[in-house]
């Protein structure tokens, strides 16, 4: 090799060196990136909201749609005064159909229970309007 050879060897040497310093010091001198936001804590899907995912269906959309507005105790057994969506409320006698698929299972001092396609859920009494109260005897 001769003389402008090793200039040219040392000089391309030299360039690769000072690339190489420049980028560790444009890496170590930067400021460190912000560290993410937390995620929100949401709340856990409860076991009905789950099997709705996998075919199941919700029974409280049920409970929603029927009020209970009164109870009748009678002595050959006991009825109830309900209402379902927005028809007028009306009596049902005990095992009777209320919807399709849903009948009245039980009649509780202040609540019903519903069985809907074998699927028993509780109707609490609506709390009072506020409205005059009317006895019958």
């Amino acid at each position: 090799m001769n003389t402008l050879q090793i200039r040219l060897l040392s000089f391309a040497l030299f360039a690769v060196f000072c690339a190489t310093l420049t980028y560790w010091i444009v890496v170590l001198t930067a400021h460190p990136a912000p560290a993410p936001q937390a995620a929100a804590v949401t709340p856990s899907a409860s076991a009905e909201d789950a099997a709705a995912l996998f075919g199941g269906k919700l029974t409280h959309e049920v409970n929603r749609n029927i009020k209970l507005v009164g109870i009748l105790a009678l002595r050959e057994g006991a009825a109830a005064i309900v209402g379902v969506g927005d028809e007028p409320a009306r009596a049902i006698a005990l095992g009777s159909k209320i919807t399709d698929g849903t009948t009245l299972a039980e009649v509780r001092a202040r609540s019903i229970v519903i069985d809907h396609n074998g699927v028993r859920s509780e109707v609490p009494l609506a709390p009072n309007a506020g409205g005059p109260t009317i006895y019958v005897r």
